[in-house]
């Protein structure tokens, strides 16, 4: 928690000041995790798929926002990588 802090005053350092911030929290009952489990498996013993499935969604939340527009144009993003 403590590195991630530290990252952030970095960037925002480096960069200034963001005008939006998001958290963007897993949740695993989401569909695309619940199909793909087994009878018998819960997605807290699955954490590959949970990974996967988070970084999809993130991936789609960082193109509505970015590519897309869904508040308002994007005139600067300050992501340290690419997704």
């Amino acid at each position: 928690m403590m590195q991630a802090y530290q990252d952030v005053m970095a960037i925002l350092q480096s960069k200034g000041i963001s005008d939006v911030f998001f958290t963007f929290t897993c949740n695993l009952n989401w569909q695309e995790i619940i199909v793909e489990l087994e009878l018998d498996q819960i997605a807290f013993n699955c954490l590959d798929l949970v990974a996967r499935v988070f970084q999809m969604k993130v991936k789609a939340l960082l193109k509505g926002v970015t590519k897309i527009g869904w508040f308002t144009k994007v005139i600067r993003n300050n992501l340290t990588k690419e997704y």
